[in-house]
């Protein structure tokens, strides 16, 4: 449904405040209800995975029932079995994770002037410049959430610690290998802009710099703003899941801002994340003294 060419359309004469009787049929339209944004184009999507980039590596899962995943770590082996001899059996460890539902809001104001500019595109403000605010904050919750009220953040969950007095090549070393050899298949690299720089000052044995701009030891670079200067995590993410219950949904504002000739936009997004094996991550902190 809000992949479809008249949604699109119906939604953008709602953000306009030019609604048809037919328009508000296709959206179902009740002003006290938040609307998703239309997804013909990846406007929206395309935002929050850049301003959060943690959205390319982690698992993204959208529903709207019970918030419950079934997580499997796969523990078994294969092996070579003779002909009429039974097959090993190796059980996987499946859990349940239950997921609660956490609400993320904005409001913005635009003048009437630039919404009935037909060279000013509001849908295009909404899926760029608003949707950044909700990247910006889903990042931050993802890194550094307490769990109280807000999910929690891996730096607040039970993944294994390694504490340095420096940054040396050696330290970076430790903590690749020790992520399970199976982990670092699709393991990643996260840290800030600021710790990315110390790291470039690092160099090998034979003066090789350790950090070509891109990768380490071949594996991808994903730089996270919301860590602190010094810590660096090793992992796969993809058992970071992140389960989406509302994906952003706009409401319009036309009465409460009209007397200062201005509409209003109201967004929200409901989620939460957890990281689903402690042990698919491993970070190294750095202490410095002052």
């Amino acid at each position: 449904m809000f992949n479809t060419s008249i949604y699109k359309e119906a939604f953008g004469h709602m953000l306009t405040n030019k609604m048809t009787n037919n328009d508000r049929s296709i959206l179902n339209y009740d002003k006290e209800l938040y609307l998703t944004m239309p997804s013909v184009d990846s406007k929206t999507e395309d935002t929050l995975a850049k301003y959060n980039p943690i959205r390319n590596v982690a698992s993204i899962f959208t529903v709207d029932g019970e918030g419950i995943v079934v997580a499997t770590t796969s523990n078994g082996k294969a092996t070579i079995v003779g002909e009429g001899q039974a097959l090993p059996e190796n059980d996987d460890e499946s859990k349940e994770i239950r997921f609660s539902s956490y609400k993320i809001g904005s409001l913005a104001k635009l003048k009437l002037a630039f919404v009935n500019d037909k060279h000013f595109d509001v849908e295009d403000y909404l899926s760029t410049k608003f949707a950044k605010r909700f990247a910006i904050a889903e990042e931050s919750l993802l890194i550094n959430g307490t769990g109280d009220n807000e999910p929690l953040g891996i730096m607040n969950t039970d993944i294994a610690k390694s504490n340095a007095d420096a940054l040396t090549y050696d330290e970076i070393v430790k903590l690749f290998f020790s992520l399970h050899k199976d982990l670092r298949v699709n393991a990643t690299w996260m840290m800030s802009d600021a710790m990315a720089m110390k790291v470039k000052g690092i160099k090998d044995s034979n003066g090789n710099p350790l950090f070509n701009g891109k990768s380490i030891f071949n594996k991808e670079v994903v730089i996270v703003n919301s860590f602190d200067d010094n810590t660096i995590l090793f992992g796969d993410f993809s058992y970071l899941y992140i389960l989406i219950r509302k994906p952003l949904s706009i409401k319009i504002l036309t009465e409460k801002y009209i007397a200062d000739g201005e509409y209003g936009y109201a967004g929200i997004e409901r989620l939460d994340a957890k990281l689903t094996d402690v042990n698919a991550v491993k970070a190294l902190v750095i202490h410095t003294e002052e």
